[in-house]
């Protein structure tokens, strides 16, 4: 099947300076991207998901380092619009697909807060969407999927079923998956820290029991005295949150020998989190660096995760959270609720119909 003409022009949300979300993106009309040639592909964005890494990049990374009409965004789903001739079998025109760039893509100005995107499959993830998954449910999987297989992998979490598991923020888009992810790899216990509001649907994921942390105390306290007792200890923590006090109270509550991995940003701001992880990695005991292996990463582009996050969610395993969809024209409104870290589940974005 030949692949249809492309517009010469598509609407994308673009900025051209380092500032404020609502001061520097606009949605305007830009050029459409050019043919694809080689293996590569276009794809017409039907959802795209805002992350907080999206505003924080706005925020600091200088415009002399960046593209000018930078567009946002990195998951979205969508069908093969056109391809280049030797783009792989799998990619033909009008396969839904979904996926995520790389930092890479977004640092050269390419996003997917656009109609159309052209991409490389063999540098980001494009994947043919599981039959059993929508596409606007798609668009929400791909972050927190390879942050999960980042966990499973890079934090050794095992296919055997004798471990527990404390999920710190269990209700936001990474907290969920997790819960389902290392359910999936086995684990005999998961427990899930949200609010109030939050505690049913951390339970529906399948935690085996649910903290609601503004009910308790402070957390490290709590747990210190529910799971202090050698035989109750965590084998892993997964933080989603970013709590330091959660990492150097650990021994109270995390085995010897257990892993502490954490993806959340500190309240404190970007120079005291990449600190206090540099300090969680290398300090030593006796200099007074907690006596627990600390382990920090991000969910950028692995096309080994890539396979194993499209395997899981083909067999229901990974489903999206997702809170509620907004129009292409309410990007700003949704980068609101994002920044404020309070989201339940993911907030989706309709970029367009594509069928």
């Amino acid at each position: 099947m030949a692949s249809p003409t492309v517009p010469s022009t598509m609407r994308a949300w673009t900025y051209s300076t380092r500032g404020e979300y609502r001061q520097v993106l606009k949605l305007n009309e830009i050029p459409a991207p050019n043919p694809p040639v080689g293996g590569n592909v276009i794809v017409k964005i039907a959802y795209a998901v805002v992350n907080p890494g999206d505003v924080k990049l706005m925020r600091l990374i200088p415009t002399l380092l960046r593209q000018k009409n930078s567009i946002p965004g990195t998951e979205y789903s969508g069908v093969i619009f056109a391809r280049g001739p030797s783009a792989t079998d799998n990619l033909s025109i009008g396969t839904r697909v979904f996926g995520m760039l790389s930092r890479e893509y977004l640092m050269s100005g390419i996003g997917v807060l656009c109609e159309y995107v052209l991409l490389d499959p063999k540098k980001v993830m494009v994947s043919p969407v599981p039959q059993n998954t929508s596409l606007e449910e798609a668009s929400a999987l791909p972050t927190a999927a390879l942050l999960a297989w980042h966990a499973c992998v890079r934090g050794s979490i095992p296919l055997s079923n004798n471990y527990r598991v404390l999920v710190n923020g269990a209700s936001g888009g990474c907290g969920s998956m997790f819960v389902q992810a290392v359910l999936a790899q086995g684990a005999k216990e998961v427990i899930g820290t949200c609010s109030a509001t939050n505690l049913e649907l951390v339970k529906s994921l399948g935690a085996s029991r649910v903290i609601d942390y503004q009910a308790i105390g402070p957390l490290p306290e709590y747990l210190a005295r529910e799971y202090g007792a050698p035989d109750q200890q965590f084998d892993f923590i997964l933080d989603t949150v970013g709590s330091q006090n959660l990492y150097t109270n650990s021994p109270k509550y995390l085995r010897e020998g257990g892993i502490f991995m954490n993806i959340g940003d500190y309240t404190n701001g970007t120079v005291i989190t990449a600190l206090c992880w540099l300090l969680n990695i290398i300090q030593p005991t006796w200099l007074g660096g907690t006596p627990r292996k600390y382990v920090m990463f991000s969910g950028n582009v692995d096309l080994k995760g890539a396979d194993w996050a499209v395997r899981y969610i083909a067999e229901g395993k990974l489903k999206a959270v997702i809170d509620k969809s907004y129009a292409f024209e309410e990007v700003l409104d949704v980068m609101d609720l994002v920044d404020t870290k309070r989201v339940k589940g993911r907030l989706v974005i309709k970029v367009g119909d594509v069928i």
